[in-house]
């Protein structure tokens, strides 16, 4: 029974650290305060420039709460934050606007085109999501799947004991 409970100890601790590997992708971890029922916020910044607060989630380098100046584009947005990841996916960025409002902005056919038509005015409070590509999706089904396998194998291994 003891040798069943000290697999059970390590199987948590393995999962539990996967899972935060997954958050750390996501650009997850941090618990803010919900804040959707505060009006938005204008900023006014050094030499009188108005900032808005945008959040940005997802595959660029460094995701979190941006205070920008309010003539920036998405364009901007994201390369404040260090740029998209090598495996975004900028075709379907999304833009959640507080009135629960969904934009979907294909920023590449914009970095071809150079049309600035085709990207949305940036509003206080907007979420910015930069999906993953699908192969990042192949990647953590695989990595869930080996996962799997692991613990598989270890019930299996102590079965034998």
């Amino acid at each position: 029974m003891r040798k069943y409970y000290i697999l059970l100890v390590l199987l948590i601790s393995f999962l539990n650290a996967n899972a935060q590997s997954f958050e750390g992708d996501m650009g997850g971890g941090q618990n803010y305060p919900q804040t959707s029922d505060r009006p938005a916020q204008y900023i006014l910044g050094s030499g009188d420039i108005l900032l808005i607060n945008i959040n940005l989630w997802g595959f660029v380098q460094r995701p979190g709460i941006y205070s920008i100046p309010s003539s920036y584009t998405l364009i901007d947005l994201i390369s404040s934050a260090g740029g998209p990841r090598e495996n975004s996916r900028l075709s379907e960025v999304r833009i959640v606007r507080k009135n629960q409002e969904v934009l979907v902005v294909d920023v590449e056919e914009f970095l071809k085109t150079g049309d600035i038509g085709k990207l949305p005015i940036l509003q206080p409070g907007d979420t910015v999501v930069v999906p993953g590509s699908l192969t990042n999706i192949f990647l953590n089904i695989v990595a869930f799947m080996r996962d799997i396998a692991i613990i598989v194998n270890v019930f299996v291994l102590a079965s034998r004991i």
